[in-house]
């Protein structure tokens, strides 16, 4: 669910807690290990569950990276951005738009997708390369565009499909 709460609401971050956060950023960019990729991220305060995967130059949100959820045997490839926050009222009203971001068990982000701030992407879920996420994914579920918008349901090998 996403907020909108004024500018620095709720935001008792110490300026050596972001400035570790945006050093710790850097290894969590380019480590050649993915172990050490998910270290760096945990570092920083992201919820990230078991045997997730995270590629090179996967930005996850620095101003509020305890709203990120990631679950077990999530995969976020290359260029992915995950966004808990929102500044584009700033000027304007002087608002920010916030939200938990939940990526469910067995997720697969494609490259260079963007996720919105207060989006759930359900079990199982495939987000298509590119796309940027701003409303909630059901689980086995495909995904893809600018706005992504459902291409269609898959049911996993395990799990059998609906009657028509």
């Amino acid at each position: 669910m996403k907020q909108v709460v004024e500018i620095g609401h709720g935001m008792t971050v110490s300026k050596f807690t972001r400035f570790w956060r945006n050093l710790a950023q850097l290894p969590a960019w380019f480590m050649p290990w993915k172990r050490f990729r998910t270290f760096f991220h945990r570092l920083k305060g992201v919820n990230i569950g078991k045997r997730v995967e995270i590629g090179y130059m996967v930005l996850i949100d620095n101003r509020r990276p305890e709203l990120v959820f990631l679950e077990d045997d999530v995969t976020l490839t290359t260029m992915c951005v995950v966004i808990a926050h929102d500044l584009s009222r700033q000027f304007n009203e002087g608002k920010e738009i916030i939200g938990e971001v939940r990526i469910g068990r067995g997720a697969f982000i494609g490259m260079n997708s963007t996720i919105m701030p207060g989006v759930t992407i359900g079990q199982g879920a495939v987000v298509a390369a590119g796309s940027v996420v701003t409303r909630d994914v059901e689980p086995f579920t495909v995904v893809g565009g600018v706005p992504a918008k459902k291409i269609r349901d898959y049911f996993p090998e395990d799990q059998p499909a609906p009657a028509p």
